[in-house]
């Protein structure tokens, strides 16, 4: 099938019969690895490096564009044309970008302050973010509470030249992470004079206006070259309730013309009877002010009456709230014909407003959530939501301040007059994060709904409460009566001291020149997410969070050869090895790749490469303190032994809330992998190409943790001594003993759920298998069409073919693509583009097509999601280009999926609400 596919595509690419040319590059100045320009060097080093360019993937300045790996550029007219709204737009929008990600919509996520990808369905972790060829910082908190990643939130996206995205193993020339890929964002170098641009805007279905002010200009003075930008912005959030189909329970597509039900806000549970202990009317009135003045009195089948708003679920942000300034330098200074010192300053500065959804609290949390009410001698479990209007100022109560800082300072140049360059530079990437999150303190609200407890029966407390306070309505001043700030500050950085040479004709051979570059590099990498104590401690009610603090040096060794092996035949194999020291212990690696490109004639290219690559172990994983989180699981000892016969599926133990515990493991080795691909350019005219790629992509020792669904498995069998199938276990087992460790639950004696699940622990260690494969393919094509001005058109389109994925040895695979879970990404995203410019205006339009995904119940799929972005611009003067761009011009909500009871009622991970983006844009340029 796979062989099927790529056939079909290069036999599109072949079929054209247009005239040959060059696939070589026009020429251009010799360029730095971050793709910016060098003008050191005598005149004679100039004109032999006039048709060389450096690429990303690579050391060595090349003369063609297109090389043994597939690479996809988004310039910065691209960016401005085609309606993106920012750096994450721009690259979650590419055919490339399959996986699911967490954003600002998933509310109560650990990170839903920045952003990030996942190329080709990967974790994105695999994916090396670089800055003009650096690696930047990680992000301090810690993506879904567990693994590090880079966050695109800090960079500016009007200062951006181009981004390079490179699919596949890169680790033989960047070191760690670049499993599934690299991405090279490139600010600008060079800038004529100044330029203001200024943009405002919004959402046609309410909220999330949006400003943005950047100014950038570039001189010179002799010898010394100066390029700066700076940007402000400002973000207004989107609200639920600010979407028709996110503003209320009722949207609720599953309902299927059912009455909806409101949610829970105010209730007390019988837990002997497992029925609400009706509050009256006249209770709920007393609060029926709230979420609007849509608090009722509400009834829910086969449980009782209680109080509730369909409104409550829309008081959720799903864009946030921000204000951010950015400052961009570059510099140089040409000291001699031979000897360039260079220097980049970025900064970035982000403060984040949010809301992550609705504060609650129910009592006991410890004993799940029962007391013994002593006024009516019944087991209770007493709930309460915290209204906006109870709150108080909703936004200010959740907010994140980001600082980031990215620091080069180097020197270049030639030694004499020899084919050799040197290159020694420093590079630094820190990123700071301060979270402030107002919060209930366990025992204060306890005290306050509950009273003072009076004693405890078996481990359960005693109170004996005044029920009309859990009706009566608070005020902003009792909300932080019994409440305070959890504030953290996590901070990281990466730096790096780096040395590297080069040679582009080291020697000649028949077929041409031999390249060779090298690099020594030493750094070290920090990462700090510490947590306050009192959410350690238990102080906050119902608060958990990640905590943990590291740092180990790294050591690295690369070469690169570029060798012509006869006229249409090269090669370019690279090698590096990298070693880590942390806490006494070390890790290391060595990684190459070969590629091999062959050009039977000038304007066609046949490709092919082999590569290995590895990812350190993430700085959380190996130095993470002891954390914890809640999830819901099945109790399958309870489910074997209480319900025999039974289905799990309908058990009444299969969905049981647990709070579950990680930590760190300083013993984790370095996830590996390997990839190879092969592919095809046609390029018959510099207005004309044609791409189909192949990949493959096999990951192996990837770090997880025992599924907790896994460890309660293994503990059922442990504890019954055999499995479902009959197969035998040993309690005293060396695996029995350490899984039944795992399992916390209630003592056998408890009154009130005996032996009853209450948590599991886990830890990451390297377990599992990945393996992905797949084909991407584009064209491009512009024509000149006179007095009608220059058209171009293109395509993108990227295909899943296989992806794999198992746990631990001994499980069967997964084929994730055909696993019924609306956890799974993209298998097919495809985009295509129409510009049109004549006279003053250009025209621009793309559409992105993200294929079907599984709906939320497993039983089927939901449609294909396509947008279109656009815009025209029109050249008022010299001086002054005006343009109306629009994202998501046919306002295209997310796909319906009418098994998707839980809130939003879409797929966050793979959708957006946002709606139509409208912008006004007017950009001056000063001579």
């Amino acid at each position: 099938m796979n062989r099927k596919l790529l056939y079909v595509a290069l036999g599109a690419a072949l079929s054209w019969g247009l005239p040959a040319i060059s696939l070589h590059a026009q020429p251009a100045s010799g360029q730095d690895a971050s793709g910016s320009q060098d003008t050191s060097g005598d005149q004679a080093k100039k004109a032999k490096k006039l048709e060389t360019i450096t690429v990303t993937g690579s050391l060595l300045p090349q003369a063609e564009i297109e090389t043994s790996a597939p690479t996809v550029q988004i310039t910065a007219k691209d960016i401005e044309s085609r309606g993106y709204a920012n750096v994450y737009d721009v690259l979650r929008s590419q055919p490339l970008a399959t996986g699911q990600v967490q954003d600002s919509q998933y509310a109560g996520g650990f990170t839903q302050g920045a952003t990030t990808v996942s190329l080709l369905g990967l974790d994105p972790g695999f994916t090396l973010i670089l800055l003009n060829g650096h690696p930047l910082a990680d992000y301090p908190l810690l993506y879904n509470g567990s693994s590090n990643f880079t966050d695109l939130s800090s960079i500016p996206v009007s200062m951006i030249d181009h981004i390079d995205i490179l699919p596949g193993n890169q680790s033989a020339i960047y070191g760690s992470s670049a499993i599934a890929g690299v991405i090279n964002i490139i600010l600008k170098d060079r800038v004529e004079g100044v330029d203001v641009t200024a943009r405002m805007g919004g959402y046609t279905d309410g909220g999330g206006e949006n400003q943005r002010l950047a100014l950038s200009f570039g001189h010179s003075w002799g010898k010394f070259d100066l390029t700066g930008a700076l940007q402000l912005e400002h973000q207004s959030p989107i609200w639920g309730y600010d979407r028709s189909y996110t503003n209320s329970a009722a949207d609720n597509p599953a309902l299927n013309g059912a009455t909806p039900i409101a949610p829970r806000d105010v209730l007390i549970l019988n837990g002997s009877t497992g029925k609400y202990v009706d509050p009256g009317q006249a209770a709920c009135n007393n609060l029926s002010n709230t979420y609007g003045g849509t608090l009722k009195y509400a009834y829910r089948p086969n449980s009782g009456y209680y109080c509730g708003s369909l409104n409550e679920p829309g008081y959720t942000t799903f864009m946030n709230g921000s204000k951010s300034a950015s400052l961009y330098l570059h510099s140089k200074y040409h000291l001699t014909d031979n000897t360039t010192l260079y220097g980049d300053l970025l900064y970035n500065h982000n403060k984040i407003n949010l809301n992550a959804g609705t504060r609650f609290w129910y009592s006991s949390i410890g004993t799940g959530g029962y007391f013994l009410n002593a006024n009516t001698g019944q087991f209770e479990l007493w709930q309460r939501v915290f209204a906006p209007e109870e709150i108080g100022a909703t936004t200010n109560n959740d907010s994140q301040t980001s600082d980031s800082v990215t620091l080069t300072l180097g020197a270049r140049g030639t030694f004499g007059h020899s084919d050799w360059d040197w290159d020694t530079y420093y590079f630094r990437s820190q990123q700071q994060v301060k979270d402030k999150m107002l919060w209930p303190l366990a025992s204060k609200v306890e005290q306050f709904f509950l009273g003072q407890q009076q004693g405890s029966y078996y481990g359960y407390p005693i109170y004996a409460p005044d029920t009309s306070r859990l009706y009566t309505p608070l005020t902003p001043a009792d909300y932080r009566g019994f409440s305070d700030y959890d504030q953290t500050t996590s901070k990281t950085y990466t730096q790096n001291l780096n040395l590297q040479i080069t040679n582009t004709s080291l020697f000649s051979l028949p077929a041409g020149d031999v390249g060779v570059a090298g690099l020594l590099q030493a750094g070290e990498q920090y990462w700090s997410n510490p947590t306050d104590p009192r959410v350690i401690a238990g102080d906050f009610w119902g608060l958990t969070g990640t905590q943990g603090k590291g740092t180990r040096r790294n050591y690295a060794a690369a070469a690169e050869f570029h060798v012509p092996i006869f006229s249409m035949l090269s090669a370019n194999l690279s090698g590096r090895y990298d070693k880590f020291n942390y806490q006494g212990l070390s890790d290391s690696k060595a990684t190459y790749k070969l590629g091999l490109e062959f050009r039977p004639f000038e304007s066609l290219l046949i490709r092919g490469n082999y590569a290995t690559a590895f990812r350190s172990p993430d700085m959380g994983y190996l130095f993470a303190g002891p954390s914890g989180y809640y999830t819901s699981a099945t109790d399958y000892y309870y489910c074997r032994t209480q319900e025999p016969g039974v289905p799990i599926a309908n058990c009444s133990k299969n969905s049981v809330q647990i709070s579950g515990r990680t930590g760190g493991n300083p013993k984790l080795k370095s996830i590996t992998a390997k990839s190879w691909g092969y592919g095809v350019v046609w390029s018959p005219s510099s207005d004309f190409n044609i791409k189909a790629d192949y990949y493959h992509i096999a990951i192996k020792d990837e770090v997880n943790s025992l599924s907790i669904d896994r460890i309660l498995q293994d503990e059922a069998n442990c504890r019954i001594g055999q499995s479902t199938g009959g197969v035998p276990y040993d309690i005293n087992s060396g695996l029995c003993q350490s899984e039944i460790a795992l399992v916390h639950r209630n003592a056998a004696n408890a009154p009130l759920n005996p032996d009853g699940l209450q948590a599991v622990d886990t830890l990451p260690i390297n377990i599992s298998d990945e393996t992905v494969n797949g084909i991407i393919a584009s064209t491009n094509w512009r024509h000149d069409m006179g007095r009608w001005g220059e058209l171009g058109l293109g395509a993108q389109y990227n295909v899943l073919l296989k992806h794999d994925y198992r746990q631990i040895a001994g499980d069967p695979v997964q084929n994730i693509l055909s696993l019924r879970s609306y956890y799974n990404g993209y298998r097919q995203v495809a985009s295509a583009n129409v510009d049109w410019s004549v006279g003053k205006w250009s025209f621009s339009v793309l559409g992105t097509r993200r294929g079907k995904t599984y709906n939320y119940a497993g039983t089927g799929s939901v449609g294909a999601w396509t947008t279109y972005n656009a815009s025209i611009g029109y050249k008022f003067s010299d001086m002054v280009d005006l343009s109306l761009i629009s994202n998501n011009v046919t306002n295209k909500r997310p796909p319906r999926d009418n098994t998707y009871s839980a809130y939003p009622y879409y797929n966050v991970f793979n959708y957006n609400s946002y709606g139509r983006a409208v912008w006004f844009q007017a950009a001056i340029h000063f001579k």
